[in-house]
């Protein structure tokens, strides 16, 4: 007989025989003109367990236990509150001094140990492998691909020249990713993921690269805190620009103050190193022999800490502080950068409707001098809206649940618009992008 069926006998048990049925509210005078009352105090406990305030049940069914010491109904309806609380400090004490008690007969010590026996296994923690693959694919349309500027301008060593054209031009992602991992406890959890995206660009092929990657996390709920240091490897072989691979470690943390509010904080670090291509660069193929792709490594770190609100259970506004540091063999690619982001998250019967809006300002340590301008020093100021729509396809479209009835296909629907503004012509531009995703997860083990 399963534990909440037997719940379910004894509270009808307790019903039938201790409650009378009656229009008439017992007020909390009452209780306290007749402390001892045997009847009102139970009855008094009944309607706060129907108006959920387990607390006030708690307390009266505590004090009769102590004026019946040897009512053996009282303790089961007690051990039955303390169930639903979820109490298992007092729910153990409970159960275990009645099994030390000879009063108590055979058919409750048995329920009791029942009660035992499933606290020991929900104690117990099961490891369990999980694994799974997914496989997705990307179209994104871009307003200015190659990131022209505003004006139509840049410089080059101190000189004004024209920008070409913006061009418009859209990008095919498709790849996998396999990720297995572990819960190791009711608490923690290990996971290890590796991937591989292909990227196609329709009209040019500036853009086209393929991209390996690999990363590994864990995570730890300690008390009020979810923990979760991770690493990752990147290498995009860029079939124009210079390859490079990206290395990182990091975590993040999220304090839960109650259900509404919390708090998460933040830190990074990544090295990325360059390897020169034969082919030279697309942008400025003469300059090619002159540049060393090592110019190009950097290390950046970073940090951040934020502030969540959560209301009417649909809703979250999100605010976040940030700094990094990026720290480059040449000075001019070099900066320390502040941001601020303000986000809010709708959840609809279509989906998570997601809308962020970020404010960055990155200060550059030095001129470039070799390329660009001998006296202007690099100062951008980055505004990015975000919007985004993402669930399970069968939210969107319901008569796909026929085809997908486990919800295994989801969807993400993107835009974001990038506005630049900066001391130099070209770093000053205004992209748009617009992306449609689309992933099948496939459960290889669980």
């Amino acid at each position: 007989m399963s534990l909440n069926f037997k719940k379910v006998i004894l509270l009808t048990f307790l019903l039938i025989f201790y409650i009378k049925p009656s229009i008439a509210k017992v007020t909390f005078q009452e209780i306290l003109e007749n402390p001892a009352d045997l009847e009102i105090n139970l009855k008094y406990a009944k309607e706060q367990e129907a108006l959920g305030r387990y607390k006030a049940t708690l307390t009266t069914l505590e004090r009769l236990n102590m004026l019946y010491p040897v009512n053996t109904d009282i303790k089961l309806y007690l051990i039955s509150i303390l169930l639903k609380m979820d109490s298992a400090a007092k729910l153990q004490l409970m159960v275990e001094t009645m099994l030390q008690d000879p009063n108590t007969t055979k058919e409750t010590r048995d329920y009791i140990e029942g009660i035992l026996k499933t606290i020991a296994n929900q104690s117990k923690p099961k490891p369990k492998w999980f694994a799974y693959l997914d496989l997705y694919y990307k179209q994104t349309d871009h307003s200015n691909i190659d990131g022209v500027s505003k004006s139509g301008k840049l410089y080059i060593k101190d000189n004004v020249s024209d920008f070409a054209a913006t061009k418009y031009d859209k990008t095919f992602s498709k790849g996998e990713s396999i990720t297995i991992g572990k819960n190791i406890d009711t608490t923690s959890a290990i996971s290890f993921n590796a991937g591989l995206s292909v990227n196609n660009q329709d009209k040019g092929k500036e853009n086209e690269s393929d991209i390996l990657s690999g990363s590994v996390s864990y995570s730890k709920i300690i008390g009020k805190n979810f923990f979760i240091p991770y690493a990752y490897y990147s290498r995009p072989n860029q079939k124009w620009f210079d390859d490079y691979r990206s290395i990182g470690i990091g975590f993040n943390n999220s304090y839960n103050f109650n259900q509404n509010n919390s708090i998460n904080y933040n830190a990074s670090f990544s090295n990325t190193e360059y390897n020169i291509k034969a082919n030279g660069r697309a942008s400025n193929p003469d300059l090619s022999k002159d540049i060393n792709a090592s110019d190009n490594n950097s290390d950046v770190y970073s940090a951040g800490i934020g502030y969540n609100f959560s209301f009417f259970d649909k809703n979250l506004i999100s605010s976040k502080f940030s700094y990094s540091e990026k720290k480059a063999k040449k000075d001019y690619n070099a900066y320390r950068g502040t941001g601020f982001n303000i986000g809010y998250t709708r959840i609809l019967p279509i989906g998570n409707l997601k809308l962020n809006k970020t404010f960055q300002t990155n200060n550059y340590d030095d001129k470039n001098t070799e390329f660009v301008h001998s006296t202007i020093n690099r100062k951008d100021d980055i505004e990015t809206l975000k919007i985004q729509l993402s669930g399970r396809i069968t939210q969107l479209i319901p008569f796909l649940k026929k085809f997908d009835p486990g919800g295994k296909i989801f969807y993400n629907i993107n835009f974001t618009e990038i506005d630049s503004s900066s001391t130099l012509l070209q770093n000053a531009a205004i992209r748009q992008n617009t992306s449609f995703n689309i992933t099948k997860r496939f459960s290889l083990y669980e």
